[in-house]
């Protein structure tokens, strides 16, 4: 079929493209913040890689690498991550994985859901040698504001603007920049003080 366009396509105009262009720089970068001895055993972790099918929202591969002070990869650390599901009378999504030899850990997972008190987001914790740091990766207005007109997030408050000082904002690309529901991959350096 080559090059040739087919007659059944859909025809998108300028307008429908999906945008993500952020002014300025956008911090790909979250800080963690010790948060005291850990004071559960370790066992507790649900270790699993997709926290929720893809049908249930907008599919997202987020993928951290976990860093230390010096910018050195942290190998073998549990990153433990959870959220809002899309429907907001849904429990919580959470899971849990063990940094790789490069310090790398990746969820499948949905672009998170929202309340009228907190924007888009997913609490962190990385769980290292018996202590607790943690953070909270917000999303930027203009993805959340886009994915709140979908149908699996209309039941969610207006969507909020991240704080002013998040905590980090990951890198968010479309997989599909003429459908938002085609997925999003996310990525982000969480970077402990230790």
């Amino acid at each position: 079929m080559g090059h040739e366009e087919r007659t059944g396509a859909p025809v998108l105009s300028r307008r429908n493209i999906i945008t993500l262009d952020f002014p300025g720089p956008v911090p790909a970068v979250c800080q963690l913040r010790p948060a005291g001895p850990d004071p559960f055993p370790t066992d507790r972790f649900v270790v699993r890689r997709e926290l929720a099918p893809a049908h249930t929202g907008v599919p997202m591969m987020l993928r951290v690498r976990v860093l230390d002070a010096v910018d050195r990869p942290l190998p073998g650390a549990v990153l433990e991550v959870v959220h809002r599901a899309p429907d907001p009378a849904a429990a919580a999504l959470h899971g849990a994985q063990v940094t790789d030899p490069h310090g790398y850990a990746e969820f499948k997972t949905v672009f998170p859901g929202w309340s009228a008190e907190q924007a888009a987001g997913i609490d962190v914790t990385l769980h290292l040698a018996g202590t607790r740091d943690t953070g909270r990766f917000h999303f930027p207005s203009q993805v959340t504001s886009q994915v709140a007109v979908l149908a699996a997030y209309r039941a969610n408050p207006g969507p909020l603007s991240p704080p002013d000082q998040p905590a980090g904002i990951p890198h968010v690309v479309p997989r599909d920049r003429y459908d938002l529901a085609a997925g999003l991959l996310a990525t982000i350096n969480a970077v402990t003080e230790r």
